[in-house]
């Protein structure tokens, strides 16, 4: 009787550990840059706050440019130098911080947005 009660609660101990999934990882909902029907990218609302997390400890003004500090991102990227809506992927706001550039990446979301950003227009919005 002793031995069926300790077979028996390792396996309601291994049910109860073996029955838990975690999912540490939060998968992030990437855009699609080629697609017309992709809802509009907002530069203030989607675009600023990433530059504001990633790139204003040494964008700012005063300092390295681009400044991308809210105030300022959008006329300091307003130029071909930064953004090419012609190609869009080769431009340099996209190319630089990418997730496979050499400086502080983009996540692959991050990406996508920025990305689709500039394929519609890279618009003041």
């Amino acid at each position: 009787m002793k031995a069926l009660k300790i077979i028996l609660s390792i396996f309601l101990i291994g049910l109860i550990f073996g029955g838990c999934a975690y999912n540490w990882i939060v998968e992030e909902e990437v855009i699609d840059p080629t697609d017309p029907d992709a809802p509009e990218v907002s530069f203030s609302a989607e675009i600023t706050p990433i530059f504001s997390a990633k790139c204003t400890s040494c964008h700012t003004t005063g300092n390295q440019m681009p400044d991308l500090t809210p105030s300022n991102a959008y006329s300091s990227l307003n130029s071909s130098r930064y953004i090419n809506t012609s190609d869009p992927a080769s431009s340099l706001i996209y190319t630089k911080p990418s997730p496979t550039g050499s400086h502080v990446k983009y996540s692959e979301s991050e990406a996508a947005l920025v990305l689709t950003w500039i394929t519609q227009g890279a618009k003041n919005n």
